[in-house]
């Protein structure tokens, strides 16, 4: 069906009171239930390893990513000095059995070593775009590569190195460029940039092109110190306390959730920040030189963790509470505002930990990884030896247009793109109730913006008819996001080649 047929369909269908029905995702409910687990063989255990190493089971789970390009769950068992992987059908099963280890030579292992086959208490990992491992090597004070991460045999060697000159050097030394001091967060952009965040030195660390570095290189940027060799906290819009989190938005926002100022900062655009320079906003304190450490629907405990979803939400892994709390469209938040919603405690006053533990607790939660493309949470417990599902609710959305082509339609709409699947175009209808200021961008799997298809004013009852055009990007799932004054709805879409 061409363009032009297309659009008289989209006018017609609308003045004639058709419906255009998909799917988007519901609010949040506080406190909600985990529908999965990994690690523990159920949702109310939280055993140490029980009783042994193996492969179904963790001790410590620090971090949790997926890999975009195949689906596979990587956990970094902390206190086993090893990285999990789950199958990408696996991964899905209460208890599931991981396929392959990183870090130790097999599941019985659990020795901690400075090679490029050992590791020492990783705390972080996360799979870029292209299906490599960045895996924080907290106690070798290092970040690893591992290329093809899902493709991996267990044991196998990393590929590259940064924050130490070579695999065999784990030790610390004066803050310089190329060195690094306890890692914890790690977070790769679309641009291709590594961000690292140093408990011990107080900073974000950034590495352009990161995956073509050698060994040991330079970063070329810094924020929350002056320059490369400072290393003193503090609590400021420039100076950070014990960074845990990063997280890099759709729009290049850098998230860093510190530990020790009890806060999460937001640096805008922030690849092109000079060295140094001063965050734009900040939540979990009311303005950059607090650092209160609080239970309060305002204020957090240590913060260790942040991610972002597809609708703009901003979730704050807040340890020393227990829980993950919510910010709906965060970016526009001021600083200091309320969370929205709760996750892993019933009301936001509230920082009791279960034992044994719930489906709906937390004991310590270290980390987060959001999956677009399957609508899930995943969660690192830590204090309860596992990593969480959560399944984001699905609500319809409906959008009727009663009446005369003169009558402002009752509802918004935002329809499910055709045709779908699709090779290389597709068209994307909408229609507000209102006239207002509204955003139509297409994200890939990793939350990276790809394409803005609308961006202006759109008049309340006409229909929008939007062609996207994926002939540059790979096959895979995409989903798109409408965005106004009065809503945010975002459907999925499929791309074969």
């Amino acid at each position: 069906m061409n363009k032009v047929r297309l659009m008289l369909f989209a006018v017609v269908l609308l003045a004639l009171t058709a419906a255009l029905t998909g799917y988007a995702q519901a609010p949040l409910s506080n406190n909600m239930p985990a529908n999965g687990v990994l690690g523990q063989p159920k949702l109310d255990t939280n055993g140490v390893n029980s009783g042994g190493l193996s492969a179904s089971s963790m001790y410590n789970a620090f971090g949790v990513t997926v890999d975009p390009t195949t689906g596979k769950l990587f956990v970094a068992d902390r206190n086993n000095n090893r990285v999990l992987r789950f199958s990408s059908s696996s991964k899905l099963v209460t208890g599931g059995v991981a396929e392959a280890v990183l870090g130790q030579p097999d599941f019985a292992t659990s020795s901690s070593g400075t090679t490029a086959l050992k590791m020492n208490t990783p705390t972080r990992v996360f799979v870029d775009g292209s299906g490599r491992l960045w895996v924080s090597d907290y106690g070798n004070r290092r970040v690893l590569r591992f290329d093809n991460a899902s493709a991996k045999a267990s044991g196998a060697a990393a590929d590259g190195v940064l924050g130490q000159p070579d695999f065999t050097t784990g030790s610390s030394g004066a803050a310089t460029a190329a060195k690094m001091s306890r890692t914890t967060g790690l977070f790769v952009d679309g641009s291709g940039r590594l961000w690292v965040g140093e408990r011990d030195n107080n900073r974000v660390l950034r590495f352009d092109n990161a995956a073509a570095k050698a060994n040991g290189a330079d970063a070329d940027g810094v924020l929350g110190q002056p320059d490369f060799v400072t290393s003193a906290s503090g609590t400021s819009a420039s100076v950070m306390s014990a960074p845990f989190g990063v997280y890099v938005d759709a729009a290049g926002r850098l998230w860093v959730a510190e530990d020790g100022n009890c806060r999460v900062l937001r640096f805008d655009n922030a690849g092109s920040k000079a060295n140094g320079a001063a965050a734009d906003g900040v939540l979990g304190q009311p303005n950059f030189t607090s650092n209160t450490y609080s239970t309060a629907q305002d204020t957090m405990g240590n913060v260790r963790g942040v991610w972002g979803d597809a609708q703009g939400r901003i979730y704050l892994v807040d340890e020393g509470n227990s829980r993950i709390v919510v910010y709906n469209n965060a970016a526009a938040k001021a600083n200091g505002a309320k969370a929205d919603n709760v996750l892993g405690q019933s009301d936001f006053t509230s920082s009791s930990i279960a034992d044994p533990p719930t489906a709906s607790s937390f004991a310590y939660p270290n980390s987060m990884y959001i999956d677009n493309a399957s609508n899930q949470i995943w969660v690192a417990d830590a204090g309860n030896n596992r990593v969480l599902r959560f399944d984001i609710p699905l609500s319809t959305v409906t959008s009727v247009r009663e009446g005369s082509s003169n009558e402002v339609p009752r509802h918004y709409a935002l329809s499910q793109n055709f045709p779908n699947p699709f090779n290389p175009s597709t068209q994307i209808i909408f229609t507000l109730k209102q006239s207002e200021h509204a955003t139509v961008t297409v994200y890939n799997l990793l939350g990276q913006s790809v394409a803005t298809l609308f961006d202006g004013t759109a008049t309340a009852g006409q229909p929008y008819v939007l062609t996207f055009n994926a002939a540059n990007l790979p096959s895979g799932v995409y989903f798109y996001t409408l965005r106004s004054g009065s809503l945010n709805d975002s459907k999925k879409m499929m791309l074969i080649k």
